[in-house]
């Protein structure tokens, strides 16, 4: 045992000193490439929004002279709608620790910190993976905006022409289905949607390794910048490239998150952000939904039989997307696997 002097321990030296505890919470979940501050904001007064997509166009016909013109009745539109959503959290607060937890840390002030960083990653989370299928009761997210669910084997065929199947663990993407991505989002994308690894591999592909085509001369396909705040831009064909953190790796032949996100494979998406009429993608909402801390909060008071109060997160929202050729995606991609082409 060691001599402390005076002291029977070190144990019992150490019952009279104790460690200093610094206020606050040191951030340990830094993510990029939110969606919600992109996407253009509708407030509606109503539990949904329904528009109309073109349908059938009419057409004209050539006739003889003298020739009966018949009366034509072939036009029609694809009725849309896209449905509010509640999003919502609510967390007791003990009225002994409210009143006497305030030493470095105040109680009140760690738990709204922490609930609206939570609150706001589910709705990141959901504007891409959000799917209808499996919980009605939240609302579907770019993944399943689509003309039809994936399935395996899309190659922008009139079944799902927004949609390209690369060919899993193996097949990295390639600079023909990029540019075809680009061209399957009209007018034009906004922003190319992809992981950090994707990014990295196609910034390797241009800026350091090359890209040889048929053996020929390397070409640069990617050009870079800055923003406004002076951080790294890339571009593909002048579209700005996203990384987005809430973007995962994926299962083969779905747009869904890989359970163990370590699959290897993941999607590029191509989104062009607008209003429903302008036909791109936007976040609806209803109610007090929006505004500078998008969650209304609300402060309960009493709880019955407890000596508690409380606090409740409440958001209305949903996605809307005008056009069906707002969005395209390539999908099952080999994130780190060689370009060749």
């Amino acid at each position: 045992m060691a001599i402390v002097g005076h002291f029977e321990s070190l144990a019992e030296a150490q019952k009279l000193v104790q460690s200093e505890l610094l206020a606050g919470v040191v951030q340990e979940v830094y993510e990029e490439g939110q969606l919600l501050q992109k996407l253009p904001v509708m407030v509606i007064d109503s539990k949904s929004v329904t528009y109309n997509r073109e349908g059938t166009l009419p057409s004209a016909a050539f006739y003889d002279i003298h020739e009966q013109i018949p009366w034509s009745a072939d036009t029609s539109f694809t009725a849309v709608e896209a449905s509010l959503k509640i999003s919502a959290r609510q967390d007791i607060l003990d009225k002994f620790m409210l009143k006497t937890y305030k030493n470095p840390n105040d109680y009140r002030t760690i738990i709204l910190q922490s609930l609206r960083k939570g609150v706001m990653r589910t709705i990141e989370d959901k504007l891409i993976y959000g799917n209808v299928d499996n919980d009605s009761a939240e609302f579907d997210g770019v993944g399943h905006m689509l003309p039809a669910d994936i399935a395996g084997g899309e190659a922008w065929a009139a079944a799902n022409a927004q949609a390209y199947d690369m060919g899993g663990a193996s097949a990295p993407v390639t600079m023909k289905v990029l540019r075809e991505l680009i061209d399957a989002v009209r007018p034009k994308p906004d922003v190319l949607l992809m992981t950090r690894t994707m990014r990295n591999t196609l910034s390797a592909t241009a800026f350091e390794k090359g890209l040889v085509l048929a053996n020929t001369h390397p070409v640069r396909t990617l050009t870079g910048g800055t923003d406004v705040f002076g951080a790294r831009v890339d571009y593909f064909d002048g579209i700005p490239i996203v990384i987005s953190d809430y973007l995962l790796d994926e299962t083969d032949n779905t747009v869904n998150k890989d359970s163990g996100n370590d699959s290897g494979i993941s999607s590029i998406w191509a989104i062009r952000f607008g209003s429903v009429m302008d036909g791109g993608l936007c976040l609806i909402v209803g109610g007090d939904t929006g505004g500078m801390d998008f969650f209304n909060m609300v402060e309960l008071e009493n709880l019955e039989d407890y000596d508690a109060g409380g606090i409740r997160l409440v958001a209305y929202c949903a996605m809307a997307q005008g056009s069906s050729k707002a969005t395209a995606v390539i999908h099952s991609i080999d994130e780190d696997g060689v370009i060749v082409g």
